[in-house]
């Protein structure tokens, strides 16, 4: 069933909610209220087309989800990024490397169109708060080239350089300049696939100076955060997309002042020369 809104939703449905830590693949009947916090771009791969996402809980435990081919094109209208959904009937796969997942549980949900989707109403929505936890610029230097450390950054775009391509490991990359309220200017490297789709938009927009949510990043000696492909996400928002209807949120509130200090900001940007992070 699939379906916008949570009006004349089946009490029994609400009531009978389990919390993510609890899907198992084996399990049988069940439904959870989640949030969508996460959300890919479509990509292609060998396999076909996939969209991931990423579900959280009231519990703040997180799982995949994913959905292939022919599902996407209806699927993608119907989940919304922020939005809050009683979701059912899903196949829970356990993922057999971490390298492809986004969240906390070991599974993931794969959703097609006979997936249980419903829009909770605007009073049973899961609040923001707290579940993006962001890293400062300071924060970066002693966590440069730190195996497994991964961060995530609420920054804005303020320059753009051309695509350039590295002979050493044959692949095509593209840097920005980032900055945000602490006015560290510094580089934001986009590899691979990310040149093609994310890249593409960040470039075709930077004269508004969008508004980054950047996820899992990796911090190098440089003080360049890299987005390795098929595992770290990027994802970014206008101004004009975003939820201001959680603006007492944590996340909100400095995006807030973010965008006060980039409307402050020298455009376009003229430094030739971004800081860079030195271990």
């Amino acid at each position: 069933m699939l379906g916008s809104s949570g009006r004349g939703l089946n009490r029994s449905v609400a009531d009978t909610c389990t919390t993510l830590d609890e899907l198992k693949p084996n399990i049988s009947s069940w439904f959870v209220k989640v949030l969508v916090t996460e959300k890919t771009p479509i990509r292609s791969t060998k396999w076909g087309k996939q969209q991931r996402l990423v579900f959280v809980d009231k519990k703040k435990e997180s799982i995949q989800g994913v959905i292939y081919d022919a599902d996407i094109d209806q699927l993608n209208k119907i989940v919304q990024l922020y939005k809050t959904y009683y979701i059912g009937n899903g196949r829970i796969k356990e993922l057999t490397t971490s390298t492809s997942n986004m969240a906390k549980s070991k599974y993931q949900i794969i959703l097609n169109r006979s997936s249980y989707i419903k829009r909770t109403s605007e009073r049973e929505e899961l609040p923001l708060d707290h579940i993006y936890e962001l890293t400062s610029f300071a924060e970066c230097p002693q966590l440069a080239d730190v195996a497994n450390t991964r961060i995530n950054l609420l920054c804005g775009v303020i320059h753009v350089f051309p695509p350039r391509f590295i002979q050493k490991n044959n692949r095509m990359v593209q840097d920005f300049v980032i900055i945000n309220e602490e006015r560290r200017p510094t580089i934001l490297t986009l590899w691979e696939e990310f040149v093609k789709s994310e890249a593409s938009d960040l470039t075709e927009n930077i004269a508004n100076m969008p508004v980054i949510l950047g996820m899992r990043l990796s911090v190098y000696q440089l003080g360049h955060y890299h987005i390795a492909p098929f595992y770290l996400i990027h994802q970014y928002h206008r101004q004009n997309n975003l939820n201001y209807g959680y603006a007492t949120t944590k996340t909100m509130w400095k995006l807030s002042l973010l965008r006060s200090f980039m409307t402050r900001t020298t455009k376009p940007w003229n430094n030739p020369t971004p800081h860079k992070f030195k271990k």
